[in-house]
């Protein structure tokens, strides 16, 4: 049952981040969640202490800022605003520093060795916000990004497969960076018909006409 403190979070995050931003946020929450019922089924010893209070505001507000700020350094944004709230909210100090650490930590990539030196926390909700961009709907975003930045560039049959190469790059490295076994395999199977539609595209591309 969700506290008086998530549900004040939650009802924050959606007036701040509109209908689309909290349908986002509402899912990294349900990815925390699984994540962290999978790796205490699993009798991972870290998840029997998971503060998963501190963890489910931090996967409200990771993103916060980024209906007023954009996303360039949202990590550090948002949680200087998360801060703020919780202190209105008269959260205990401890808490209040716990979610903040979370937030901020929850776009770095940590190898493979050190993950077991990083709270755990912090690794599922970097895991959660990953996963739904290991999906075709990625590709279409990314798409949809690259039109915007070069809105004057012919988009020729190379240059769409170079494009496509480099998501499927990205892709590879999202894949390798998530930090729990749960994570990695919800993703293998998603990750896996992500990579073959794009190279089915690019082998088709290798003998299209420009666009």
């Amino acid at each position: 049952m969700e506290t008086d403190v998530v549900q004040a979070v939650a009802q924050h995050a959606e007036e701040t981040l509109g209908k689309e931003g909290f349908r986002y946020v509402s899912a990294v929450v349900a990815n925390c969640k699984m994540l962290a019922l999978d790796l205490e089924a699993r009798g991972d010893e870290e998840a029997a202490h998971l503060d998963m209070e501190a963890l489910t505001i931090a996967a409200y507000l990771h993103d916060i800022s980024t209906a007023t700020y954009g996303f360039q350094d949202h990590h550090i944004k948002s949680a200087e605003l998360a801060v703020d709230f919780l202190r209105e909210l008269d959260v205990p100090e401890e808490r209040i520093r716990k979610v903040e650490q979370i937030i901020l930590a929850h776009t770095t990539v940590v190898p493979a060795e050190q993950r077991r030196k990083v709270p755990l926390e912090t690794r599922i909700l970097y895991d959660a916000d990953k996963l739904g961009r290991l999906s075709g709907l990625a590709v279409v975003t990314s798409l949809i990004e690259f039109g915007a930045r070069y809105p004057n560039r012919a988009v020729t049959s190379e240059v769409l497969a170079a494009i496509l190469r480099h998501i499927e790059e990205r892709f590879v490295e999202l894949y390798q960076s998530l930090n729990t076994a749960p994570a990695r395999e919800l993703a293998r199977d998603k990750f896996g018909k992500t990579l073959a539609f794009l190279d089915g595209v690019i082998e088709h591309l290798s003998g299209a006409t420009p666009v």
